[in-house]
């Protein structure tokens, strides 16, 4: 997969060697980005920033993240760029403590936790889920994107004023339709 290219020394941790709380911030320089709906091109560095914090039983990491991606308008079908600002936030609790909350409310109130048994954690999957979530499933060059004429195909934002002379009908439809014509006779 596409992802696995994207690890970096620079996102793994030894959660021994954090003490309290430490802040982290730098930029990485990722090409591009698979999601389920395609690969993506990224056009600017991925700028991180989050905080690693310690507690009685584990590790809070939240920040964000932030980019620019390119895609694809889902009316329009054509190319545009997108700024995306996502959210990091993770919970690493010690696996030693999972039968707390596998017996408990607690783990339905909170999303997002990883059990850890090793002092290194690896950090990337958190950074690409946050840019996953801020991806739209339709994304939309423009709010009021007119799309493509159905008929034609000719992008209705370069010419608004497009029209047809006379109606059109899908030729695998014409049969149907004088079916219904035939019996309002």
């Amino acid at each position: 997969m596409l992802n696995d290219k994207l690890r970096d020394p620079r996102l793994i941790y030894d959660l021994d060697k954090i003490e309290e709380k430490e802040n982290f911030a730098f930029s990485l320089e990722w090409e591009k980005i698979d999601t389920p709906e395609g690969v993506f091109n990224i056009v600017s560095p991925v700028d991180v920033a989050f905080s690693i914090e310690k507690n009685s039983e584990g590790f809070i990491i939240k920040g964000n993240v932030s980019l620019t991606i390119k895609l694809i308008c889902s009316r329009c079908l054509k190319e545009f760029e997108q700024p995306i600002l996502g959210e990091i936030e993770a919970y690493y609790i010690d696996e030693k403590l999972q039968y707390l909350y596998t017996k408990s409310e607690k783990l339905e109130s909170l999303d997002n936790i990883i059990f850890f048994n090793e002092s290194k954690v690896d950090i990337t999957d958190r950074i690409i889920e946050s840019i996953l979530m801020e991806i739209p499933d339709k994304p939309l060059c423009k709010e009021d994107c007119k799309g493509l004429c159905p008929v034609c195909g000719i992008d209705l934002n370069e010419n608004p004023n497009h029209s047809h002379e006379e109606e059109y009908i899908d030729p695998r439809m014409e049969k149907l339709l004088n079916l219904f014509n035939d019996e309002e006779k």
